[in-house]
């Protein structure tokens, strides 16, 4: 929950649908439903568009295109390639997606009607006066993976159904990669089953009978359609997931979601494996310690998340609102000038006082600094003379340690090649008696053995090559010598593998 701060000077969260206008707030770790009219300045206001309501597509733009142009070259493209109406403004937006391609950049294109917008926003301005974010429905999804509810590896799917409109997303390690309306809102399933039945059924039934026995219920004419019904929605969704894949180059998806404005589809996880080879998991997600009262569309869960994601980065990349509230008055141009105007006139009377006040005060630390001066200086003199004779007495030990040191060199010199003497040859004996135990071990042969001051140079010979290996391998394990070799090489004439081994003492 956002806290007040310096960074964030909101109390609440409030997120809208924007086509029922049912809202809730979320403060001090809970959800409420809530009332738009009991808004207040310090809410922070977040809604979205629908999927249906955005067009997507994906196009490319030479590399060779500056980053200065590239705005209007992706408009350019757009315009050309959607055949969209130059009379209408439209907003677009874009995301660069990762490709193979040495040529191109491709670009996730999104682009919304503003008059759209602005209708659809337009009864929650009258109401809040201002919108802070507005982004559309698949782009909510990303928050899970920023407040790690969800782990960014893999490919994820998410469907989710509402009762004005249904979408598909697909993200890669925690970045969205494609998104697109199905034909199948709520309102529209409704529809299609009361057709299947030959008579007409409230649409509250229908949605009961979704969450509550869905593709298991007990009336079997009814569970008959319904899985007629759902047969031909996974083919759908099976047709996009596989579109996807193509276009974009995915191998699996990992994880599918599934869920929809009114809860679970009882029944729907057996459809996803047999039509789809996934195992769907459910799309919820509590954030609130309240959330298990009663059960909250899962979109305004995601934009509550999304609010708090922006808080953290103030990101109006993906931002449509036209309604955001102005920055406040002293970030205002007006308010600059004010404020330049009221510190000029500060500053013209108070220079001349401050200029007097702080010529005296320098004057008074130069006394006290100079003061102090001639106190640190006397004694700095009375030091000075007395390292003057430490010196002296150092250069005299000095010169007494450095002919001590000299004779003691000597003599540890003397001790050392003495030693040597005593101990090299015997501690070359043991080696070589070491290094004979092993090669006998492996049946190896030693055939040329040769002393150095700092190690023993041997030749290897077996009639394995393996054996050359294994004999090598145990002297390192012993990790007490450097050991060097050369590449094993194989007499072809004697008919035996040879090799130069070097043992560091």
């Amino acid at each position: 929950m956002p806290e007040k701060s310096n960074k964030n000077n909101f109390s609440e969260i409030v997120s809208i649908d924007p086509i029922s206008l049912q809202s809730y707030k979320y403060a001090k770790n809970e959800i409420q439903p809530f009332r738009l009219e009991k808004s207040n300045k310090n809410s922070f206001f977040i809604s979205y568009i629908q999927s249906k309501d955005v067009i997507s597509a994906t196009v490319d733009i030479s590399k060779n295109i500056p980053d200065s142009d590239l705005k209007d070259a992706i408009e350019i493209k757009v315009y050309d390639e959607l055949g969209l109406d130059s009379a209408i403004e439209y907003t677009i937006t874009y995301l660069e997606t990762e490709t193979n391609d040495t040529k191109n950049r491709i670009f996730n294109v999104f682009v919304i009607d503003t008059a759209l917008v602005n209708t659809q926003l337009s009864d929650i301005r009258k109401k809040t006066h201002y919108i802070d974010y507005v982004t559309t429905a698949p782009f909510l999804i990303s928050s899970l993976y920023q407040k790690t509810l969800l782990e960014s590896e893999g490919t994820d799917c998410f469907v989710y159904f509402q009762k004005n409109d249904a979408f598909l997303a697909i993200y890669r390690g925690g970045e969205y990669l494609y998104s697109k309306s199905l034909h199948y809102s709520l309102t529209e399933l409704t529809e299609k089953f009361c057709e299947l039945i030959g008579e007409r059924i409230d649409e509250e039934d229908f949605y009961k009978l979704l969450t509550t026995e869905g593709l298991k219920s007990t009336n079997i004419s009814y569970q008959s359609f319904l899985m007629q019904l759902f047969g031909e929605l996974f083919l759908y969704i099976n047709d996009v997931i596989v579109f996807a894949k193509r276009s974009y180059s995915i191998e699996t998806i990992d994880k599918i979601y599934m869920g929809s404005e009114i809860g679970s589809f009882i029944g729907v996880d057996e459809y996803a494996k047999s039509y789809l080879g996934l195992e769907s998991y459910e799309f919820n997600f509590s954030i609130a310690i309240n959330s298990k009262e009663w059960y909250v569309d899962q979109i305004h869960i995601l934009m509550i998340l999304t609010a708090q994601v922006y808080f953290e980065n103030r990101d109006d990349k993906l931002n449509f609102s036209i309604y955001q509230r102005p920055p406040p008055f002293k970030e205002r141009p007006v308010g600059k000038l004010i404020g330049i105007i009221v510190a000029s006139l500060i500053l013209t009377t108070a220079y001349p006082a401050y200029q007097y006040g702080y010529s005296q005060f320098l004057q008074i630390q130069i006394n006290q600094t100079t003061n102090k001066y001639r106190k640190a200086n006397s004694k700095a003199n009375l030091i000075r003379a007395k390292i003057a004779k430490l010196k002296k007495a150092k250069a005299k030990i000095v010169g007494l340690v450095k002919k001590e040191s000299e004779k003691l060199e000597f003599r540890k010199k003397l001790l050392t090649e003495i030693y040597k003497k005593k101990t090299d040859y015997s501690m070359k004996a043991l080696i070589l008696v070491e290094l004979i135990n092993i090669s006998n071990k492996y049946k190896s042969k030693m055939d040329v053995i040769s002393y150095d001051k700092n190690d023993i140079k041997l030749s290897i010979q077996n009639r394995s090559e393996k054996k050359i290996t294994e004999f090598i391998k145990e002297l390192t394990k012993l990790k007490k010598y450097k050991i060097t070799t050369d590449k094993i090489k194989k007499d072809a004439k004697n008919n035996f593998y040879l090799s130069q081994i070097v043992v560091g003492l």
